[in-house]
């Protein structure tokens, strides 16, 4: 659009490309989110399908990733806060403000679909803790199962060995 002298761009201030390059990378921000949100969504189908250790590891690093994306988010949303704000200086003028507004929403809601997918992932965790629980309570009613079985079994073996022992003498 640039190149080609059309769109609004040209027209307007150095304001108005400062919005367009952040409104940019924003959008960037949120196209790696839905990827990011696609392999969040993965990782319920792998618990539920097998309960493997690496399956924690990547929640792990995609919680760790969701941090780092929220870092970069989070000083932007100030900036856009202070520019918004700061009218007294004339960095931004009042038709690109409104701009700002609609940028600073779509921040929010990049902030608030990292905050949803760190809380989806920490569920998981959760979830993963309880099914290997309940697999090591399966274990567990296996073995007094059988304990339940051979303690009794043992009992009188060691008894009757005992009486033979007195009987012999």
């Amino acid at each position: 659009r640039i190149r080609q002298g059309k769109g609004r761009i040209r027209k307007c201030k150095v304001d108005y490309l400062f919005y367009s390059l952040i409104d940019v990378i924003v959008d960037h921000y949120m196209d790696v989110l839905d990827v990011l949100g696609v392999k969040v969504e993965d990782i319920d189908d792998q618990l539920m399908k097998n309960l493997r250790r690496d399956t924690l590891e990547t929640i792990y690093d995609m919680k760790r990733d969701m941090l780092s994306l929220r870092s970069v988010i989070y000083p932007l949303k100030e900036i856009i806060i202070k520019l918004h704000k700061d009218e007294e200086t004339g960095i931004i003028q009042e038709s690109t403000n409104i701009y700002l507004k609609d940028l600073f929403d779509h921040v929010v809601q990049v902030n608030d679909s990292i905050d949803t997918y760190r809380e989806m992932l920490a569920s998981y965790v959760d979830l993963y803790m309880m099914l290997n629980s309940n697999g090591m309570n399966e274990v567990v009613k296996m073995l007094t199962i059988i304990s339940t079985i051979f303690i009794p079994l043992t009992f009188i073996t060691g008894l009757y060995g005992m009486v033979n022992m007195y009987i012999d003498s």
